[in-house]
C-alpha cells in the first residue's frame, strides 16, 4: 500500500510499535531496574501487619511493575487492572487548586501541571509506551483476571488492535461506552460525549458477575406480563435487566464531594461497576496510571486490596489524603487496611523543594513557616501566591500546606503515620497536632507533609 503524500502510515507505525514493545519487555525482564523502598506508612487505627498493606508506587509505572514482578513475586497475583493512560490527545493537563485563608476566603483558581499527553503526533512512540506496559500487566494478572483500558476516540482503535495481539482476539470481552453530558461542542462535528473502555481477559477462566440495571417500560406504565417482576420509582415503572455496554454516568462535577481538582479525574461510580463485575471481596486490584486514586478509593470501601502507581507529584499528593479518608469510609463489614508509599531507591531528582519550619514545646508540635516550591505553577499564579504570603508571612505561608503527619519515634527509614493526618477541616488548616513523644532522648520527631501543589516536605528533630 502506498503512503499518501503528507500522511502517516498508521498501520506500519502500529506494527513497529508492537514489535518494539515486545522487544523492550523481553529486555527489561533481564535488566536491573531501580528497586523501590517504603518511604511512608499510613496506618492510623489499622492493624499494620505486612501482608495487609495497600500500596502507592510513586515513580515510573514501568519500573514499578518490573519491581513487583521480579522482586516482590507478584506474577499472577492481581485480579483486576484498570488503567486510564494518556489518550494521545496532544494536550497538557493541569490540576486546579486554591489557597484557603484562615478567614475562609479562597484565592482565584491556581493551575498546577499534572501531566503531559503531548507526543508530537508520534503514534509509534505512544503505542510502544503502552505495549511494553500491557505485556507487564498481562504477567501480573491472575488466570481469572481482567484488564480494563480507558481511552477515547484519539487512539482506542489502535490500542484495541494491539491488545488483540498481546492478549488474543478471543480474550476481548467488551467495548464499554461511557457517555456523559459535560465537555465541549463543535459546529463541524457531533459533540464528543463518550469514552471507550476495552475489557480483556487473561484466560477463558475470567471472573465476571452480571450486573443489573433499570429498564423503563414504554410510557413508564406497567406491563403486567406474567412472571415479570416490575418496580416503580419517581419516573415510573421499570424492570431489572442485565446491564448493557453503554453506561450513562455523570462526570465528577465541580461541587462533587469526590472532586480533587485533577484534570482527568474519573467518577467512583464508573469504577464501582468494574470492580463489582470482575472481582470478589479480598481480590487484589491495581491502577498503574492512578491519578487521584479513584480505584483505590472504591476498593477501600468495597473490601478489595489495591496497588496504585503514578509519577506525578500532584497525583501522589492527592492520593494520600484521599486514601486516608477512604480507610475511614469502608463499607460495613469490610476490613480497613493501612497503606504505604514506595519510592525508587537512589537520590531524588535535584530541584527546589518546599521547606517547613516547626517548633516543639510541651509535647505539642507546631508548624510555623512554609516556603513552597512554585516552579510547577503558572507564572501569573506565582504573583497570587506571593501576595497572599506577604500579607503575613509567618501565618499565611501555612495556608499552602495541604496535610502533614508526625512520626514521634522515627526510625530514620520509613515515616509511620500512627494517627490521622492533620489537614484541611472545612476551611481551616490545623497548625498544631498533639503527639506523645516519650521522654527526652527516646525518639526522633519526623514530619512528612505535602503542600497544595503536590510537593513533599519533611522536618526532623532529635
Amino acid at each position: 500500500m502506498e503512503k499518501r503524500e503528507g500522511k502517516h502510515n498508521r498501520i506500519e507505525e502500529l506494527a513497529e510499535a508492537l514489535r518494539r514493545g515486545r522487544q523492550r519487555f523481553e529486555q527489561i525482564m533481564e535488566e536491573d531496574l531501580p528497586d523501590f523502598a517504603v518511604d511512608e506508612i499510613y496506618a492510623a487505627g489499622c492493624a499494620a501487619d505486612g501482608e495487609s498493606f495497600n500500596r502507592i508506587g510513586a515513580g515510573d509505572n514501568l519500573d514499578y511493575m518490573v519491581w513487583l514482578l521480579k522482586k516482590k513475586g507478584m506474577a499472577g497475583k492481581i485480579q483486576l487492572i484498570y488503567v486510564d493512560p494518556p489518550f494521545f490527545s496532544s494536550a497538557k493537563y493541569q490540576s486546579s487548586v486554591q489557597i484557603v485563608g484562615r478567614d475562609g476566603k479562597k484565592s482565584p483558581v491556581l493551575k498546577v501541571g499534572a501531566y503531559q499527553d503531548n507526543w508530537g503526533n508520534d503514534l509509534g512512540a505512544y503505542l510502544e509506551m503502552l505495549a511494553v506496559r500491557f505485556f507487564l500487566m498481562r504477567q501480573l494478572l491472575t488466570d481469572t483476571g481482567s484488564l480494563w483500558v480507558h481511552l477515547d476516540w484519539h487512539g482506542s482503535h489502535y490500542v484495541k488492535m494491539m491488545l488483540d495481539e498481546i492478549f488474543g482476539e478471543e480474550m476481548f470481552i467488551n467495548e464499554v461506552v461511557w457517555t456523559y453530558k459535560s465537555g465541549g461542542a463543535s459546529k463541524r462535528s457531533f459533540a464528543r460525549k463518550h469514552d471507550t473502555l476495552l475489557f480483556y481477559a487473561k484466560t477463558k477462566k475470567y471472573l465476571f458477575k452480571i450486573l443489573k440495571e433499570k429498564s423503563y417500560n414504554r410510557g413508564f406504565k406497567p406491563y403486567h406480563f406474567k412472571g415479570v417482576e416490575e418496580f416503580k420509582d419517581d419516573l415510573g415503572w421499570y424492570i431489572m435487566v442485565n446491564m448493557k455496554d453503554v453506561w450513562s454516568i455523570d462526570m465528577v462535577g465541580r461541587t462533587s464531594s469526590e472532586r480533587r481538582g485533577y484534570a482527568t479525574q474519573k467518577p467512583e461510580k464508573l469504577l464501582e461497576r468494574i470492580v463489582e463485575a470482575c472481582t470478589d471481596p479480598g481480590d487484589l486490584c491495581a491502577d498503574f496510571f492512578a491519578g487521584t486514586g479513584t480505584l483505590g478509593a472504591v476498593c477501600s470501601r468495597k473490601g478489595r486490596p489495591w496497588i496504585m502507581c503514578d509519577e506525578g507529584d500532584v497525583a501522589i499528593g492527592s492520593q494520600i489524603p484521599r486514601m486516608a479518608e477512604a480507610m475511614e469510609a469502608a463499607d460495613e463489614g469490610m476490613p480497613r487496611r493501612p497503606f504505604l508509599v514506595e519510592r525508587p531507591l537512589g537520590p531524588y531528582e535535584l530541584r527546589p523543594r518546599t521547606f517547613v519550619q516547626a517548633k516543639h514545646l510541651n509535647e505539642r508540635l507546631s508548624l510555623i513557616h512554609c516556603q513552597p516550591d512554585l516552579t510547577q505553577i503558572r507564572e501569573q499564579d506565582r504573583a497570587i501566591v506571593a501576595d497572599h504570603i506577604n500579607e503575613d508571612p509567618a501565618e499565611n505561608s501555612l495556608d499552602l500546606i495541604s496535610f502533614w503527619s508526625v512520626d514521634p519515634a522515627w526510625s530514620g527509614r520509613e515515616h509511620v503515620c500512627r494517627k490521622m493526618l492533620a489537614g484541611r477541616e472545612g476551611t481551616d488548616i490545623p497548625r498544631q497536632i498533639a503527639e506523645n513523644t516519650g521522654q527526652a532522648g527516646e525518639g526522633t520527631l519526623h514530619i512528612v507533609g505535602y503542600d497544595i501543589f503536590g510537593n513533599r516536605f519533611t522536618w526532623t528533630k532529635e
